[in-house]
């Protein structure tokens, strides 16, 4: 899909920053920064150092303007086509959880946790939603917020959080936990909480960090809540209107950060594909040459240009609620939750055909296309996996609202 006419100049800088970015930072040390944690944050930093990820507090002179969801995609895919948790980190580490509670006009939050991303250092934010009882019940639209079993009641001017989360992204190292929590099941989306919550609470702990076989460059743990009181303003919003941050902001926000990822990822595993059977010879030929290989690459293309086509539609409409209608809606969730179930899955089947092509040196560290293999599953198994994703995109279509 040709985008160039659709682009602003400064998208198109943007994009040709981060391109050469990936190839001189990380492209080299790919392999090392799945075992060296300090070499991603040097990554991250040097990120930052470009203005990428940087927290603007609404300042648009500061760092490059990312509000724009076609941006992020861009953003995102190129930062894929490096390193999928590289490309995780990304909005994490942009203040996007302070963006939030900007959105929803809680100045307590954004005083609180702001300054911690608006300064020269990264720092890590923390959606803490996966319960570790019941797990994609969390996620499970389905179940309106029946499935939370993170419970927080108000005592007094504080809110008491018990629970344990499983597998949040920055775990441990994050200077917010944005967790989402019920306040009493049986009262469904409108029970749904999100709270702010600081490192240093007492009661909150954590895990180690999990072994993966994808997404190494990323820290999952577990994270335990025993009693863990903050006051009642941090609290996003109130009842109903937090399910609706949420929505769009698991609905929405992640499927589409985690299309992006997927993009990028298979067009990696496409690049190196092209790259290999243009280089390997069978037959006195290059093996792309020979009809049976380029019929696969071309299945390949296809797929990744499919996708690329319906990501960049979904940023556009993200772009423009004022004709689509708000991230948490029904349909958005349907849109994006469709994109991603359809990413995912292409990038599976396109990191299998690369493998596929290349033999046992598809599986060999030297060529990095195993990386991409790995990285590829993920996207098929988280926020609430495949089949959850499809939950959201079948309501979408209902005539009703559940």
């Amino acid at each position: 899909m040709q985008l160039e006419h659709l682009l602003t100049d400064e998208q198109k800088a943007i994009r040709d920053m981060i391109r050469k970015f990936v190839t001189k930072e990380i492209m080299p040390i790919r392999r090392e920064m799945e075992e060296d944690y300090s070499l991603v944050e040097g990554v991250l930093q040097k990120l930052l150092e470009l203005g990428i990820g940087r927290h603007n507090g609404g300042d648009e002179k500061e760092g490059h303007k990312q509000d724009s969801n076609t941006t992020q995609a861009i953003v995102c895919e190129e930062l894929a086509k490096g390193d999928a948790g590289i490309s995780l980190c990304i909005p994490g580490i942009s203040g996007g959880l302070v963006k939030t509670a900007e959105r929803a006009g809680n100045k307590a939050i954004v005083d609180r946790f702001g300054p911690a991303f608006s300064g020269n250092r990264v720092s890590y934010g923390c959606i803490s939603m996966t319960d570790a009882a019941g797990g994609a019940d969390t996620e499970n639209p389905l179940l309106q917020g029946r499935g939370i079993s993170t419970k927080a009641h108000l005592d007094g001017d504080e809110w008491v959080i018990n629970g344990t989360k499983s597998w949040p992204t920055h775990a441990g190292i994050a200077s917010v936990y944005l967790t989402v929590c019920t306040t009493d099941p049986e009262l469904g989306e409108d029970g749904i909480a999100l709270i702010y919550v600081p490192p240093d609470a007492e009661g909150l702990s954590f895990g180690k960090p999990e072994v993966k076989m994808g997404f190494r460059t990323s820290i999952n743990a577990s994270i335990f809540y025993d009693n863990v009181r903050v006051p009642k303003e941090y609290r996003l919003a109130k009842p109903g209107v937090d399910a609706q941050f949420f929505a769009g902001m698991a609905g929405t926000g992640a499927q589409f950060h985690s299309a992006t990822i997927s993009l990028g990822t298979a067009q990696a595993a496409f690049d190196i594909a092209m790259d290999y059977t243009r280089e390997r010879k069978s037959g006195g030929k290059p093996v792309r040459e020979w009809s049976m290989a380029a019929g696969i690459l071309a299945d390949m293309a296809i797929r990744i240009e499919m996708t690329r086509g319906a990501l960049y539609n979904l940023s556009s409409m993200l772009d423009h609620p004022e004709v689509y209608g708000p991230p948490s809606s029904p349909q958005m969730v349907s849109k994006a939750s469709a994109t991603k179930v359809f990413a995912a899955d292409m990038a599976v089947w396109v990191a299998n055909k690369a493998a596929e092509l290349m033999g046992s040196n598809g599986i060999s560290p030297e060529y990095h296309l195993e990386k991409y293999l790995r990285d590829a599953k993920i996207n098929q198994l988280w926020l609430g996996g495949q089949q959850v994703s499809r939950y959201r995109v079948v309501r979408g279509y209902y005539d009703y609202i559940v």
